[in-house]
């Protein structure tokens, strides 16, 4: 969720608080959110803006004046607050973004995300256009429609014309689901990392979900994993740091150490940074002056590996999905990840490595459905135990096993979410349904 808000104005005085950032206070077994981007098209499939009679910026003000809480920047609206909680956010191309809050139980957090997600259909169809879930805009180009009015995207957007060829593609066309899992201490996260990565290229092969671009196929079931790719490699990918067997929370803040800076806010202000690592301002931060753990909060917010750690586990890389899916790989995740005891499971899959993890997720954004790694057993030898496993996690948990069935009849199909897509009325390509 990249809408800002302040953490803590303390000053930073010792590496023990950078760390700290990234060790949970009061964590619970198998507590997850999800964060659920859906882009806004119009009937033809081509995005909606943030401006205008009929935009994104609109359906926020209806819904701020139908109950929803509003969140301003320079009086413009920018986030909502649902009724139950949570945070709706925009992305840089108007991309609406639903943030779970935090919950012990799937079944909240789909029915959160269900009732949102209604409200947001709801608005966006009185105003012509719908909310999809399609892991990239099949039409149009990163430049054809402005950017959201938020002083932190004008900033992303200098930097990223700086550091690769992509970035205004993944800013403006890209959508995704996310889920962050609670990890009880270091032990918990270093083995929930270690399955992540190796369970990472079969899930993504069987959700990928962005076949198109620019109004044909792209010859990759999913390319949004490679525009992320050619975005910014001092800030997404694998890092090398998550394949360690020490990861810790100060390797974790070590990393984050070495990062570009890519912000600061002062005064109510946003500015950039000058190309220093946040080890580097620390150490000579000049007119920008001393600086807080808000900062530090803000920076590690503008890193984006594909697991992203903060007093919790992210795992970024998949596709937006269609709300069953979202749930059924929820459930995949929380099965697998979240209980505290060591299971056999990751045993089923290659030992992760970096070099050949990060070409695998790439082979497997392309070949979809088709995909089988080049060391370890294919995905049709694995899932069913895979899911057993799963169903084991999940009901040591106090959950439905049954949560899987939407992601099992996928995997079962030998098909992806890529495949189901059509050419419609006029050869306009559309893609699956939110399924809401």
């Amino acid at each position: 969720m990249s809408t800002y808000r302040a953490a803590s104005h303390r000053l930073v005085e010792s590496f023990s608080q950078l760390e700290a950032y990234f060790v949970p206070d009061d964590p619970r077994e198998g507590r997850m959110g999800v964060e659920w981007e859906l882009l806004p098209v119009w009937p033809g499939g081509r995005l909606v803006s943030f401006g205008g009679r009929g935009g994104v910026g609109r359906l926020f003000g209806n819904l701020a004046a139908g109950g929803y809480g509003a969140v301003r920047e320079r009086r413009r609206i920018i986030a909502l607050e649902p009724p139950g909680g949570g945070l709706v956010g925009l992305e840089p191309g108007a991309q609406v973004e639903m943030a779970s809050p935090p919950v012990l139980r799937l079944g909240a957090l789909e029915t959160h995300l269900r009732k949102t997600g209604r409200d947001l259909q709801a608005g966006a169809a009185r105003l012509g256009f719908e909310l999809v879930p399609w892991g990239m805009a099949p039409y149009g180009g990163p430049e054809e429609l402005p950017d959201v009015p938020k002083a932190r995207y004008a900033l992303l957007a200098e930097h990223l014309r700086r550091t690769g060829d992509r970035g205004r593609w993944m800013m403006k066309l890209t959508a995704s689901t996310q889920f962050a899992l609670d990890f009880l201490d270091e032990e918990h996260l270093r083995r929930m990392t270690d399955g992540a990565l190796r369970l990472l290229p079969y899930l993504l092969a069987a959700t990928a979900n962005a076949p198109v671009a620019a109004g044909r196929r792209s010859g990759h079931a999913t390319l949004r994993p490679l525009v992320w790719r050619r975005t910014d490699p001092a800030r997404c990918g694998l890092p090398a740091h998550l394949f360690s067997k020490t990861l810790s929370a100060a390797s974790l803040a070590r990393y984050a150490l070495g990062r570009p800076a890519l912000f600061f806010v002062r005064a109510g202000r946003w500015v950039a940074g000058d190309g220093r690592s946040f080890r580097e301002v620390l150490s000579r931060s000049g007119p920008l002056g001393p600086l807080t753990l808000d900062d530090w909060a803000l920076h590690v917010s503008g890193l984006f590996p594909d697991l992203r750690m903060r007093a919790y586990l992210e795992v970024r890389a998949l596709d937006s999905l269609p709300l069953p899916l979202v749930v059924g790989a929820a459930a995949l995740l929380k099965g697998l990840l979240a209980p505290h005891r060591p299971s056999s499971w990751p045993r089923l899959l290659p030992e992760p490595r970096p070099a050949e993890t990060r070409r695998e997720l790439l082979r497997a954004a392309r070949l979809g459905a088709a995909w089988a790694p080049v060391r370890g057993p294919r995905p049709a030898q694995v899932w069913p135990r895979l899911f057993a496993a799963a169903g084991k996690g999940l009901a040591a948990l106090g959950e439905r096993e049954t949560l899987l069935s939407p992601l099992e009849v996928q995997v079962a199909s030998g098909r992806c979410p890529a495949q189901e897509w059509t050419r419609g009325t006029g050869g306009l390509w559309r893609g699956p349904a939110a399924g809401l």
